[in-house]
């Protein structure tokens, strides 16, 4: 019985298409921006459910599919290229890379999502949309629609607003005068020969069409299908039979369904997943360049935390900040293999065994010791948690560290700061010292910290929040016994009379 939401996301596959082998599975990418965190959860996520259609006989293939033949309706923040004004409303495989790099906008962005990718080490193909128009691969699918272009017109017209249905078609030809897609109108169009007659006269965001008036096949790449209808294309094309996307786009999905069936064909299986947030609740934007970007994640987390956060509960809202990282980073390092979540998020092998070894211990061990050489730092390591356990898999223990210690660089330092405690508080740090004389073992030392908050009448969290401030200048951090054990009992009292000293009067 599937328990886990892959295999109960395999199993609806199956069930509509018993005796498909190599199933289509698809996920969409929009190149008008960088990729981010969501982009490629999308893709690691797909893949959780490719990997659960293995597990019931079936070969199923990957396919990410890049917009790139959309117009440029705005350009993002985060691209220093004000020169972009004069290209809005252009498709972005026909704008010029504004890094200088590549051969468009959009290869610019396609090669960094091929990039994060190939990090991933999932198998995918990557299709880029341009190439589907202009290599005529959407033609017959194209015909198709326009023989029902009438019942996508009466479908599609009610659910727009009402400025905007005069003059909307379900085919944007792309001006010959000025490369524009996002100006043209259709006037008069041919269900048979698919031909249309337009004029380059609409306008959004200020951005105005330059008039001329044309007349064009819509085969061959001249052009590109609106957004609701170009979903429904490719579902047609591949045919594709999965796609997850984020809960934004629930209603594009339902015409879009509509659309395939007009057409003779069937919708995919589908899930919606809920959307990633930044620290302060807004959604994650890719034009803007809010939030943890999959890059800097990365500068601080492996790839199997970011599984491990893709696989949580995706009809749940994450929120995406530094402690995110820490989070998870922890929970991946410590998952057991006997878990069910493991194999997925290990998909690519064994995670080596650390003896319990934490991300938090070594963003402590990092501030505590004051030392970022990763090698100075092993024989502390190797003393708590084994020779064996960390010295066999150095090399993997070293990448962690690296990333604990540019956690601590970017987050830990410029906000750690010399707690200010009141008599009472440095009573409970007394209490502590005197615990350290009498108690040797990590389980011994936190569990007399909890005495400590007893006998004071003191909640726990708020013994534990003077400790790490004195400790480590923050209001969070590893298990204090695992932690002493760590660093040491003369590096502890080293720390605790700095912090004393910092915070007496005058200093």
């Amino acid at each position: 019985m599937a328990t886990l939401w892959p295999e109960r996301e395999a199993a609806r596959i199956v069930e509509r298409w018993p005796d498909e082998a190599r199933p289509v599975l698809e996920t969409g990418f929009g190149p008008s921006g960088h990729p981010h965190m969501g982009t490629v959860g999308e893709v690691v996520r797909t893949h959780y459910v490719a990997m659960a259609l293995r597990d019931l006989g079936k070969d199923p293939e990957i396919v990410v599919f890049s917009d790139d033949m959309d117009g440029l309706r705005k350009i993002p923040k985060n691209i220093d290229a004000p020169w972009l004004e004069e290209h809005l409303g252009k498709p972005v495989s026909s704008i010029p890379d504004p890094y200088g790099c590549c051969a468009s906008y959009s290869a610019h962005m396609n090669r960094e999502l091929a990039e994060m990718l190939a990090r991933t080490g999932i198998p995918h193909r990557l299709v880029s949309s341009a190439s589907m128009y202009q290599g005529g691969h959407f033609d017959d699918v194209i015909r198709r629609l326009f023989r029902h272009g009438q019942a996508i017109l009466d479908l599609m017209l009610p659910t727009l607003r009402e400025e905007n249905r005069e003059g909307w078609f379900f085919w944007q030809p792309r001006c010959e005068n000025c490369g524009r897609v996002n100006t043209t109108v259709v006037r008069e169009w041919d269900p048979e020969t698919t031909r249309v007659r337009y004029t380059c006269t609409g306008a959004f965001r200020g951005v105005r069409g330059c008039g001329y008036a044309g007349e064009q096949d819509a085969l061959g790449g001249k052009g590109k299908l609106g957004w609701k209808i170009d979903w429904a294309a490719r579902w047609l094309y591949f045919p594709v039979r999965y796609e997850m996307y984020g809960k934004d786009l629930i209603d594009s999905a339902r015409i879009s369904s509509e659309i395939v069936r007009l057409a003779g064909g069937e919708p995919p299986v589908q899930m919606f997943y809920e959307m990633f947030l930044t620290e302060e609740g807004r959604k994650i934007s890719k034009s803007v360049g809010e939030g943890i970007s999959l890059e800097n994640f990365h500068r601080w987390g492996t790839q199997d935390a970011v599984n491990l956060l893709m696989f949580k509960n995706p009809r749940e809202q994450k929120r995406l900040g530094p402690e995110t990282v820490v989070r998870y980073m922890d929970e991946v390092l410590t998952l057991p293999k006997e878990d069910p979540q493991y194999r997925y998020i290990y998909y690519h092998g064994d995670r080596p065994d650390l003896g319990g070894l934490r991300f938090s211990d070594l963003l402590g061990l990092v501030n505590a010791i004051g030392v970022t050489d990763p090698d100075l730092l092993r024989p502390y390591l190797e003393r708590s948690f084994g020779h064996k356990q960390v010295g066999e898999h150095w090399g993997y223990v070293r990448e962690l560290l690296e990333k604990a210690v540019a956690y601590h660089e970017d987050f830990v330092l410029p906000t750690r700061r010399v707690p200010d405690l009141t008599p009472e508080q440095w009573a409970v740090v007394d209490d502590f010292l005197a615990l350290l004389d009498r108690e040797e073992s990590a389980d011994g030392i936190q569990g007399g910290v909890f005495q400590i908050a007893r006998d004071r009448g003191l909640p726990a969290r708020d013994v534990f929040r003077i400790l790490y401030g004195v400790l480590l200048g923050s209001d969070s951090g590893p298990r204090v016994g695992g932690f002493v054990t760590l660093i040491g009992k003369d590096r502890v009292r080293e720390l605790i009379a700095q912090a004393r000293d910092q915070a007496r009067p005058g200093r």
